[in-house]
Parts: C-alpha cells; sequence; structure tokens
C-alpha cells in the first residue's frame, strides 16, 4: 500500500489547500459574525449614550446660560427695589425721580439682555425711559405687576407678556417694593422673547433640535414658534407629557403628532419654575447609527474575504509546501536517494537558539540603559512624567509625586488611572485644559493647582525617526516666582501708603477712560481733592498723623465710590477721582456727600481725635478728546479757587481751552 501512495501525484495538495482555505474562512465567518454583532450592538449603544450626552450637554450649556440671564436680570431687580429712589418715584421730587430714570437707564447700558427697565406705583403712575405708554396705560392691570404682588416677598423671575404698544413678546423680572403705608409698587426688568430664544437657540446638537421653555404646570412660555405653541399647555400638544419630567433633570422621549417620536432631555431651572427641555428627531439621531452599522457590515465581509484569500496563501507557503517537501525528503530517504534541503517552516530550532542570543543580548543592553536612565529621572530638580501615544505611564521619578502630593497613592492601584486622574483633578478649573495637552506647543504653559502651587509644564516629543511614540512631561515648581513678580507688579502700579493708584498709573488708566469715553460719547468728569491745611497736621502731630489722615481719606474714598471710578494719589495730599458715565452735576452731587463726611469725621491718631475738611475742583470732559493733563489742569484750577474762596468747597469749571492751568499753588 505504500508504493501507491509514493507514485501518487501532489495533485493532494490541492485538497489540503482548499480545506485548509474552507475551514479557515468559516472560522473567520463565525468571528465576523460575533465581531459584528457585538460591534453593532456597541454601535447602537454607544451611538445612543452620544446622543443622549450630546443633547443633554447642549441642553445643561442653554440652562446654565438661561439660569445666569436671568439671575443677572433678577440681580439689577433686587438692587432697584431697594432704591430709596425707586421706591419713592414721583413722590420723592423732581431730583430723585431722575436719579430714579438715571438707575433705570444704567441697568439698560450695562446689561445688553434688557429692553426696558422700569416701575410702576400704586397711584397709577409708571417711570420708564424712553417709552411712551398708551393713555389709557394702567401700570397695575399688567400682567408684570399683578405676578409681582402675588408672589410677594418672593420676585416673580420669568413672566412672559405682551407689550402694550407693539404687541412684541417680553419675559419680566419683577419685584413689588412697600413702604410704611403699604405696597407702592413693582419695579421691574424686561428681557425680549426673541432674546430668550436667541439664548435658548444658540446651542444645537442636530439639525432638528428645538429648545423651549416651559414651567411647571406644563404652559410653554418660550418657544421660537411662537404664534404656534407660545400660551398653549404642553400636555394639551402631547397628552401625558406632565408625567415624564420627574427629578431634576433627565431623558425622555414623547411622541409629537405629525412629527413622530421626540428624543429630549430636560433640567428643571433653581432660580424660577421654569423647565428647560431640549427635544431631537429620533430619526435624526437613529440614521447615522444605522448607516455606521450597514458600514461595518460591509467592511467586515470584505475585510473577512480578504483575509480568508491571505490565510490561503499564508497556509500554503507555512504549511503545504513544507509538508509536501517534507514528504519528498521521506519518501527520497525511504528510496535511499539523497535528501533534499530541510523545508524553511521547520527551521524552529535555530530561530529559538538565534531569539536566545538576541534577548540575552538585549537585555543586558535594556539594563543599563534602564539604570542611567532612573538615575537621570531620580537626580534632576524637575518632576518628570514620561507617557507612550496612547497615553500609558512609561516612567516618572520621585520629584514629580512631591510636587503632585502623589506620596503613596498609587499603591494596591492601576497606575495609569490613578496618576493621571490626580493630576487631571489637582489643577484649578482655569488650568483643566493645559494639562497633559497632546495639542499644545513645545512652548511651557503655568498649571495652578488647588493646593497653591504654580507649576511650570514643559511638554517635548519622543521620537524614533519621524514617529512620536510619546512624550516627556516636565513640571518646575515656580510659585515663588510668580508671587515675587506679581507682587512687584502691585508696587509699581500703587501708592505705598494709601493703596491707590500712584501717579503714572492713574495717568495710564485715566488715558484709557477718556478714549472710551469719548469713542462712545459718554459723559465722564475728573475731580482734584486737597486736604486743606495739611502742613499744619504734621507740622503739629507729625508726619505720623500726617500719613494716619491720608489713609482716612484714602478709605473714605474708597468706601463711597464705585469700583468703575478711578482713583489715585497723584501727589503729596492731593488726589485724583475719574468718574466715567457721569455728568458734571452727579459728579459735583457725589462728591459734595464726601466732602460733607470727611467735614463731619474724624480719624485717631494716638489718644487724639483729629479732623480736616478738603477742597475739590471738578470739571467734565468736553465734546471733544481733550488729554488727561488737559482735564487735570482745569480741575487743579478750579480746586485753586475752592482754597481760595475760604477751602472746605467744591468748585467746578467747564474744560473749554485745552490746558488750562493756574501756576500758583496753595502751601
Amino acid at each position: 500500500m505504500s508504493t501507491p501512495a509514493r507514485n501518487a501525484p501532489y495533485g493532494g495538495t490541492q485538497t489540503i489547500r482548499r480545506e485548509m482555505f474552507l475551514v479557515g474562512l468559516f472560522c473567520l465567518a463565525t468571528i465576523a459574525i460575533v465581531v459584528v454583532s457585538m460591534l453593532s450592538a456597541g454601535i447602537y449603544r454607544s451611538g445612543l449614550t452620544a446622543a443622549h450626552d450630546r443633547i443633554s450637554g447642549a441642553n445643561r450649556q442653554i440652562s446654565a446660560y438661561v439660569e445666569a440671564h436671568l439671575e443677572g436680570l433678577a440681580a439689577a431687580v433686587r438692587i432697584m427695589a431697594a432704591s430709596p429712589d425707586v421706591i419713592l418715584g414721583d413722590a420723592g421730587g423732581e431730583e430723585s425721580r431722575e436719579r430714579a430714570l438715571t438707575y433705570f437707564r444704567f441697568v439698560r447700558l450695562s446689561n445688553p439682555n434688557v429692553k426696558y427697565c422700569y416701575a410702576g406705583y400704586e397711584d397709577g403712575e409708571m417711570l420708564i425711559n424712553t417709552y411712551v405708554p398708551p393713555t389709557d396705560y394702567d401700570p397695575r392691570i399688567r400682567p408684570w405687576y399683578a405676578a409681582a404682588v402675588k408672589a410677594w416677598p418672593e420676585m416673580n423671575i420669568g413672566q412672559p407678556y405682551r407689550d402694550a404698544v407693539d404687541q412684541e413678546w417680553l419675559v419680566a423680572i419683577s419685584s413689588a417694593f412697600f413702604d410704611k403705608t403699604g405696597l407702592r409698587g413693582v419695579v421691574s426688568v424686561d428681557s425680549t422673547l426673541s432674546r430668550m430664544d436667541g439664548l435658548l437657540n444658540s446651542i444645537k446638537s442636530f439639525d432638528s433640535q428645538s429648545n423651549f421653555v416651559i414651567n411647571t404646570g406644563g404652559l410653554l412660555l418660550v418657544h421660537n414658534e411662537k404664534n404656534v405653541y407660545i400660551n398653549q399647555n404642553m400636555d394639551t400638544i402631547v397628552p401625558g407629557a406632565l408625567k415624564l419630567f420627574k427629578g431634576d433633570a433627565g431623558h425622555i422621549e414623547y411622541d409629537l403628532p405629525g412629527s413622530g417620536t421626540r428624543m429630549a432631555y430636560f433640567t428643571k431651572l433653581k432660580i424660577n419654575d421654569w423647565i428647560i427641555i431640549s427635544a431631537v428627531d429620533r430619526n435624526e439621531v437613529m440614521e447615522p447609527i444605522r448607516r455606521r452599522i450597514v458600514l461595518t457590515v460591509s467592511a467586515t465581509a470584505l475585510v473577512t474575504l480578504l483575509l480568508g484569500l491571505l490565510q490561503l496563501k499564508i497556509y500554503e507557503s507555512r504549511f503545504v509546501t513544507p509538508l509536501m517537501t517534507l514528504k519528498q525528503r521521506i519518501a527520497d530517504i525511504t528510496e535511499g536517494k539523497a535528501a533534499g534541503l530541510k523545508p524553511s517552516g521547520f527551521s524552529n530550532a535555530e530561530l529559538a537558539s538565534i531569539a536566545d542570543s538576541i534577548e540575552g543580548m538585549t537585555e543586558s543592553s535594556l539594563g543599563r540603559k534602564a539604570a542611567e536612565l532612573r538615575l537621570i529621572l531620580e537626580t534632576t530638580s524637575d518632576g518628570l512624567l514620561v507617557l507612550d501615544d496612547q497615553g500609558g505611564i512609561m516612567h516618572y521619578n520621585r520629584r514629580f509625586l512631591e510636587l503632585w502630593n502623589l506620596g503613596g497613592a498609587l499603591a494596591g492601584e492601576d497606575l495609569n488611572d490613578v496618576l493621571i486622574g490626580h493630576v487631571e483633578s489637582s489643577v484649578l478649573p482655569e488650568s483643566t485644559d493645559d494639562v497633559l495637552k497632546k495639542d499644545h506647543s513645545p512652548d511651557s504653559v503655568l498649571l495652578h493647582l488647588k493646593a497653591g502651587i504654580i507649576l511650570e509644564q514643559t511638554a517635548r516629543p519622543l521620537l524614533e525617526g519621524s514617529h512620536v511614540t510619546g512624550r516627556l512631561w516636565s513640571f518646575k515648581d515656580v510659585t515663588m516666582q510668580i508671587m515675587a513678580e506679581e507682587k512687584l507688579k502691585l508696587l509699581a502700579a500703587t501708592d505705598e501708603l494709601t493703596g491707590l493708584w500712584n501717579r503714572r498709573c492713574f495717568m495710564d488708566r485715566a488715558e484709557s477712560e477718556i478714549a472710551q469715553a469719548a469713542r462712545l460719547r459718554r459723559p465722564l468728569c475728573l475731580a482734584l481733592m486737597d486736604a486743606d491745611n495739611f502742613k499744619h497736621i504734621n507740622d503739629t502731630y507729625g508726619h505720623a498723623a500726617g500719613d494716619a489722615a491720608l489713609k482716612y481719606l484714602a478709605d473714605a474714598l474708597r468706601s463711597r465710590l464705585r469700583v468703575s471710578d478711578t482713583i489715585g494719589r497723584i501727589g503729596g495730599e492731593e488726589f485724583a477721582i475719574l468718574l466715567p458715565d457721569t455728568s458734571l452735576e452727579t459728579a459735583r452731587t457725589v462728591l459734595g456727600q464726601i466732602r460733607t463726611v470727611i467735614e463731619g469725621g474724624h480719624f485717631v491718631h494716638g489718644d487724639k481725635e483729629l479732623a480736616f475738611t478738603v477742597s475739590i475742583g471738578v470739571t467734565a470732559m468736553p465734546e471733544s478728546r481733550v488729554s488727561v493733563d488737559e482735564l487735570l489742569s482745569v480741575a487743579d484750577a478750579a480746586c485753586y479757587r475752592a482754597k481760595t474762596l475760604g477751602r472746605n468747597r467744591i468748585e467746578t469749571q467747564i474744560c473749554e481751552v485745552p490746558g488750562l492751568s493756574d501756576p500758583s499753588r496753595k502751601q
């Protein structure tokens, strides 16, 4: 039976080839089906999760915007509701009325979201800028007024209503205010519904996404299709919808008649009873998921076929041909012929020997290199972290652990998750986008840690030829250096005794304010204040008393002027004050109050209570732009006149001719 076997043709290899191909193809097809099923399920889950994340992320961001928008308006209403001028209204006289209107105008100018700022009173009067209500207009019956009275002592936030003149949709934030006699009226700030709709639709994660607002009763308050849905109840449009809004936030699905299934995420605002809803068409979400699954199935089928063909070639070269050669060698030996060459596929012993030699040499070389690397890492003063191109940890030194306060936190934990997670959670929010980010340039960046430390981070790529295999991150503690630099900047800009801006810094800031006021055509005043008979305090009680007087004066100015005002000590007992967005009349009133406070007050030095007065000169910027030196010269002339006329007074002077200055000065 051996003879026929020896004489059998090599055509038998086709059978082995075919069988190996079919077996391999069957295995690949089975694996492909399993992989495709798992991938399809994963694609579906991940696609749905990603869609949920996109919708919820957009909704949370919109909710934050809307809540911040409402909170900003509510803060303005709180301040105005506590203002005596607003509470008195017309009853406080013309001056009080003008101050109230000035407050309203300031709120509008300072917040672009404000359309109207106004107050209505129980006597039917109304205070508002640049708005003429109808002749029969009664604020007491308007929705914003009734809602504020009903909500008192709380504030009514988010009352939609139509304007009495042009029927534009507005959203009101209003608060009732009282005096000794009871309800005086309501102060309110309005934002347009189109502005609110702009906020809602400023962020969209899908083309079909719509963002709208309902209250807890289901009433649609804000929607981009105002004429279709505003003032309708969502339960009427989508029966049973209100039952879906459980908890403070979450994902829901509902069927919108005529539009199909909608996937949505809602957030209940804390500031009022609004619910922000972001909804998208489910088909838009599912379509790319279906496309990805079809593409995955097609690609997997093609790869399976190609791998089957590749497998056939590999099997043929690695197994079929060596087996046939081995068969021929056995046949030759059996027949006493000289055996042919050994099949190349069976040289494993020689390869193993070579592999052992290479492995031994490699291990020895790598051991030396690793020792050198450890020595370098541990002796440098910088913290070092080496990551591979996948973000996995390759090396770090002891200094790195010290800088990031890791200590023994790595014991028994997954090294990569704990270390990277600790680093990312240790920085302040403003540094989150910079820490360990591959897309940064080689330039160093500063990381501010929650522990109060400032680290200088530098990244360098690890290269093998032109291929990046990882990154070396170095960290240097520059806390003391940065703190010293900041302290020097502050010392260079402020007066050491009073803490106010010094002359140089005041002049720089004043030039900038003047340029802005001229560009925007807004009023601006500059005042020069001088302590009266200051030399007498120094001569009688000593320079320490004089220093105490200057500190007292600086504190008085700081406590009674706005944050937007600029105060500087420009001479021994001279103080300059810049008041942007302030008319000459208002500046005189404000500074007159400060002069009165200083006149009636005193400061303590040792066991003595001392007092002094001030003379003030004020000027306003003319229509044409002037320099700060020119304004200061005019204010100085006005201050000198106040000194000449008896001190402890305010004098104003119009800035008509640039460069006015009185060369003589008081002593």
